[in-house]
């Protein structure tokens, strides 16, 4: 039997706080502020086969801004773990996705695009369940290819249900099948180092925690001491987007609420 676990605690984020050797006028040029609407049709570019990795604490929109970029593909599958989940209860009521607790093999992609795979986790041993189906709903998208898989929280994945050896193989091999994996994790020091290194598109909140900031050193041919000092200095609910293949920065704030899926 799975033991319950409790997640570890975040450093609470300090939003009056800001950080020093980066001047403001630099973070502007090299970081601009760019509109919702205009980020997606502009800058964003998510082609099939690209990963994303959303990276900040609980609260900040994370979860809003995945529900935002889902509709930007066709083909895709939602891995939910929580007992409850308003959130993934939007998607299935309001937004054509239909819930399963296992993967439907015997269902065509093309009449059931959408698709949230739901185990039930009412249990305290409910890890062994969510496991053994998360890994054939996997190992199905791998064998068919062009699906994009969501995993809202990916430190769940890989330390509680110890699917890591999973979803390292999706970061490292996935993209030549046209498979996109988009997850999100509370800290990047939580991150497996694969989701920096094979992410196409990278969105970071707000963080002051320092373990956090050196984690981010480097990403997209950057200067670590930008990138932390703009991530530091975020405002609430607002991220730094960077295209680690070019290099490309800027900050965005995700529109509240569930996005209208146009497809």
């Amino acid at each position: 039997m799975a033991s319950s676990f409790v997640l570890p605690p975040l450093p609470r984020a300090n939003y009056g706080a800001r950080g020093k050797g980066v001047s403001p006028g630099m973070i502007a040029s090299r970081a601009p502020r760019i509109p919702w609407d205009k980020f997606l049709s502009k800058r964003l570019h998510w082609e099939p086969g690209e990963h994303v990795g959303l990276i900040g604490p609980t609260g900040q929109g994370k979860t809003t801004m995945l529900t935002h970029l889902l509709p930007l593909h066709k083909f895709v599958a939602v891995l939910a773990t929580k007992p409850r989940d308003q959130t993934m209860d939007n998607l299935i009521k309001h937004h054509g996705y239909e819930k399963f607790d296992h993967w439907p093999g015997f269902l065509s992609p093309k009449d059931h695009p959408r698709r949230v795979i739901w185990p039930d986790a009412r249990k305290m041993d409910s890890e062994d369940t969510q496991r053994k189906v998360f890994t054939d709903c996997m190992a199905r998208i791998y064998r068919t290819g062009n699906w994009t898989l969501a995993i809202d929280e990916l430190w769940y994945f890989t330390n509680v249900l110890d699917m890591g050896g999973a979803v390292k193989t999706y970061y490292l091999q996935a993209r030549s099948l046209d498979i996109s994996l988009i997850a999100g994790v509370q800290r990047p020091a939580w991150v497996p180092r694969e989701m920096y290194t094979s992410c196409t598109h990278l969105f970071f909140w707000r963080t002051n925690d320092e373990t956090d900031l050196k984690s981010l050193s480097g990403i997209g041919f950057r200067s670590a001491t930008l990138i932390r000092e703009v991530v530091s200095n975020l405002d609430r609910y607002e991220a730094l987007y960077i295209n680690t293949r070019d290099g490309h920065m800027c900050r965005v704030k995700v529109p509240k609420g569930l996005a209208n899926d146009p497809t």
